[in-house]
């Protein structure tokens, strides 16, 4: 037999075998490509979003099959220079985390110490000191004050605007 194949004049070919249908039609391959190409959306999501009955991974196999995930797209970004890198060597960093336990663990300030990283200190788990968080949370009371209902965009804009500038100091200051 082996001296038989390898004998032949023209090549061997194993024959072909039945494999289990495809979960996925044209239709499919077609839209999951579509919202890959068209959105920034997780594998995870754009099964979801289509009701899909796949696993993530074909989906996610089918997304690299058809073209739409390339490395090389990945490289058109524009490399940093020598420049900028030596911009960034030259800086005194410091590094601010919000002392969650993964952070605070041994390993982490072991590895942060080898590095000679500075870090910053700062009280754990304290959105209080972020001033930006304390914004957020009192723009729309001031935008929506008096029971204020938008009926266009415009409208929405000017009260934001209006709030943004008429801003009371006193809720930032240290």
């Amino acid at each position: 037999m082996i001296y038989r194949v390898f004998t032949r004049k023209t090549p061997y070919e194993p024959k072909p075998r039945s494999a289990r249908p495809s979960a996925m039609d044209i239709r499919s391959d077609r839209r999951i490509q579509r919202m890959a190409s068209s959105q920034k959306m997780s594998v995870h999501e754009i099964t979801r979003t289509f009701r899909l009955q796949i696993s993530k991974n074909t989906a996610h196999r089918r997304i690299i099959e058809s073209g739409y995930m390339i490395h090389s797209k990945m490289a058109r970004r524009l490399p940093l220079s020598n420049l900028h890198i030596k911009n960034i060597e030259t800086r005194n960093w410091e590094y601010q985390h919000d002392n969650a336990p993964t952070h605070t663990s041994s390993a982490t300030k072991n590895y942060l110490n080898s590095k000679n990283v500075s870090v910053l200190e700062w009280p754990p788990m304290s959105p209080d000191l972020n001033l930006i968080e304390n914004v957020w949370g009192i723009m729309p009371r001031k935008v929506y004050e008096n029971g204020g209902q938008f009926y266009s965009v415009n409208a929405l804009k000017t009260s934001t605007e209006s709030a943004w500038y008429n801003w009371n100091h006193r809720y930032y200051k240290p």
